[in-house]
């Protein structure tokens, strides 16, 4: 007996099964780094590639330099290659002479003429000619490195950061740099027999526990939207939705790179850059509902009291985000006409925020997702954004707490919503003071569980705050969430006052 499935069916057991294999394949692969290097008086040396190597592990690295006309003076040219340790140091040294006293090794450069061959450089014509010059240097990184440190101690046997620059400090002392050309560089590295860094170490599995986490809420979302097809949805739930699946997509887009990555060292730049805006759109999505719900969305007007009708600055501030989805779908939806412009604008700069700082993250040259990355500005403004953000959601939570019109038991609720919603805004903040506490080689990866568990943590949040009955807490009896459809849980979601619904209908189903 014979079974058979169609295209259709077979299609995702064959992604789940490549999934897999990328992760329990052993890597052979080195990872491939490319780029152009100019030296100069003012820049004598300059930054090829930095690499994680493992404990009692040997890297190795070949690197093929090409020079676009000869480099007379090639007396200083060298690649010198830093340890961890010394790279503080190295930063801040100010002369070429005293960075190279603390190299690791010192390889000298010498090119080879290889003829006239065509200009590939950026602005050059197809039919341009220059002189090219190569050069290739192999070695391999004994980590830890031989040598004691300069108090005397010993080198710890630890994942270490290795730095390898290639660098001419006759530039700083003669006045000869219209005679250094331009340097194109091919580096392969390889971290013992794998190719993946030391720091990417379990971060591997920590994406498919995301996966299969933020996976699994995003179904049983699902499932309770589908259970009331024919009634009446909150527009929350959808967000919610979409913040739990934006979540599994960014890992599973990580997912895949790394398994490009293990085929050409290199990684698909669409994949990874897939995962920074998926990443980002969660972020946003997390933010406006704990914003939202911090400012009153889905209680009824009075217990949310009048509040937001205040004049003060702080009333000011928060009519923006009473309701920024609701009022985003019904500025959509009117073409502006109607709806509140505050609203829809608050929720829209959210997500081009969020989008904003992941493209930025894309233009440092990195191999995996930045966007968390404390060390580049992107995640130090997403640092600041967070804190901003956290001010806004407390000050919102504390104006429905003193409306006067919150009963005892919402209050309570409101009291530990709101520590939950400002832990998870200070969250970011938080873990990246606590990595600063942490020796450097250990930070990467304590950033990615710290950021991915705050996340999981929220997503859950959210998600039982969506899908609790009556019963659940004292905002589950009141919100217009939890009501059954007799009750008109939306019939007032976000009416704006040239009264129009903002209620959008697919079928039987009131959105």
């Amino acid at each position: 007996m014979t079974s058979s499935c169609s295209a259709s069916s077979c299609r995702p057991m064959l992604l789940l099964s490549l999934l897999v294999a990328s992760i329990i394949i052993p890597y052979s692969e080195a990872k491939v780094s490319s780029g152009k290097v100019h030296l100069s008086g003012a820049q004598t040396e300059s930054t090829l590639v930095k690499f994680a190597v493992s404990p009692s592990s040997t890297g190795k690295i070949d690197v093929l330099l090409t020079s676009y006309g000869m480099y007379e003076n090639e007396l200083e040219l060298k690649m010198h290659i830093y340890a961890d340790e010394e790279w503080p140091a190295v930063k801040r040294a100010t002369l070429c002479s005293q960075k190279v006293s603390l190299a690791q090794k010192s390889l000298p450069i010498v090119f080879d003429y290889k003829g006239m061959m065509s200009d590939t450089r950026p602005g050059k014509k197809k039919t341009d000619r220059a002189e090219m010059y190569t050069s290739r240097i192999q070695t391999d990184i004994e980590n830890p490195p031989s040598g004691r440190l300069e108090q005397g101690k010993e080198r710890k046997d630890r994942s270490r950061y290795f730095y390898f620059l290639i660098d001419d400090c006759s530039l700083e002392r003669y006045n000869h740099d219209d005679k250094a050309p331009d340097i194109t560089f091919d580096a392969t590295i390889l971290n013992g027999s794998d190719h993946l860094p030391a720091d990417e170490a379990g971060i591997g599995f920590l994406l498919v526990l995301t996966l299969a986490f933020s996976g699994a809420l995003t179904m049983l979302l699902l499932f309770k939207l589908l259970r009331t097809i024919g009634g009446e949805v909150h527009v929350a739930i959808i967000i919610v939705i979409a913040a739990c699946g934006c979540n599994a997509a960014s890992s599973l887009c990580e997912l895949i790179h790394r398994s490009v990555f293990a085929a050409n060292g290199v990684g698909s730049y669409s994949l990874d850059a897939l995962s920074s805006h998926f990443e980002a759109l969660s972020d946003s999505f997390v933010a406006l509902i704990l914003l939202s719900i911090g400012g009153g969305w889905t209680l009824p007007s009075d217990v949310k009291g009048d509040g937001f009708n205040s004049e003060s600055g702080a009333g000011k501030l928060m009519k923006g985000v009473r309701n920024p989805a609701g009022s985003l779908i019904d500025f959509i939806s009117s073409k502006g006409v109607s709806g509140s412009g505050t609203g829809g604008f608050v929720a829209l700069s959210l997500i081009l925020i969020h989008a904003g700082l992941a493209q930025w993250g894309r233009t440092f040259d990195d191999d995996f997702d930045t966007y968390h990355a404390l060390e580049h500005p992107p995640g130090r403004a997403l640092m600041f954004l967070r804190v901003f953000l956290g001010l806004v959601f407390i000050t919102g939570v504390g104006m429905i707490r003193s409306s006067g019109r919150c009963p005892p038991s919402l209050m309570s609720f409101l009291t530990k919503f709101g520590l939950v919603g400002l832990s998870y805004f200070a969250s970011l903040p938080g873990v990246s003071l606590f990595c600063k506490t942490l020796p450097y080689y250990q930070r990467h990866q304590a950033l990615h569980w710290g950021a991915a568990i705050v996340q999981a943590c929220s997503l859950a949040s959210l998600t039982w705050l969506f899908i609790g009955n009556s019963d659940s807490s004292a905002y589950h009896r009141l919100s217009r969430v939890s009501k059954d459809a007799a009750t008109d849980m939306t019939a007032d979601l976000a009416a704006s006052s040239s009264g129009r619904s903002t209620s959008w209908k697919f079928g039987k189903t009131k959105i």
